[in-house]
């Protein structure tokens, strides 16, 4: 495989996303490539500890969290980079984006919260996974930048 382009990356604040933006721009600064940051608006959010609130009314917060505080690692790295904030569930959100941007390959973290061997990646990182029409790379949790 050739070095990517184009670098598709599900963000939504929680330890797991930034892993996944934490490899993936270490893989954008070697082979220059350009990171588009993706997060899903459902019909709730959650907004830094709270407890999930309506999406509706909260859009604005939730895009300058995701530029200001989970896209942090993109400001500090010198690759090109989008962030947006598209409105439906992870799933449809990441690959609909991935197709649209014609993305080389998505990243994500996984976060193997379910007791079930069939969800040790998580739902939606399974999903990305079986669904994409490019490569995809899932961030386990004992990752860490080195």
């Amino acid at each position: 495989m050739s070095a990517p382009r184009r670098i598709v990356v599900g963000v939504d604040g929680s330890e797991d996303s930034q892993r996944a933006l934490t490899w993936a721009v270490a893989l954008a600064e070697d082979s220059r490539s350009e990171i588009i940051a993706v997060h899903a608006l459902g019909l709730l959010t959650r907004l830094g500890d709270t407890a999930a609130v309506p999406s509706t009314g909260h859009r604005g917060e939730v895009e300058a969290r995701l530029e200001q505080e989970w896209c942090r690692p993109l400001a500090r790295a010198d690759v090109a980079h989008r962030s947006l904030v598209i409105d439906g569930e992870p799933v449809h959100a990441l690959l609909s984006t991935a197709h649209d941007e014609a993305a080389d390959l998505v990243v994500v973290g996984r976060r193997g919260a379910g007791g079930s061997p069939g969800l040790l990646i998580g739902s939606t990182s399974q999903q990305v996974v079986h669904q994409a029409d490019c490569p995809v790379v899932v961030v386990p949790p004992e990752w860490s930048n080195r």
